[in-house]
């Protein structure tokens, strides 16, 4: 399932440009996205800043803004 989450994010957004959609995708234990997907978004190209949760916040605001008018 991670590798299938990266891709689909990677495919979305190879210049990290737009907000990952991996982090729609939550454990259901926690209600927040697993250790690979702080990794991923840390990463170049997406190099997202902020602690774990600031840094999803963020993610799915930008998800919000930027899918919410279709």
């Amino acid at each position: 399932m991670p590798y299938l989450l990266e891709d689909a994010s990677v495919r979305e957004s190879p210049d990290g440009a737009l907000p990952l959609l991996s982090a729609l995708v939550v454990l259901q234990y926690s209600g927040q996205p697993s250790g690979g997907f702080f990794k991923l978004a840390r990463r170049a190209p997406y190099k997202r800043a902020g602690d774990d949760t600031l840094l999803w916040v963020r993610e799915i605001e930008k998800l919000a803004e930027h899918y919410g008018g279709r």
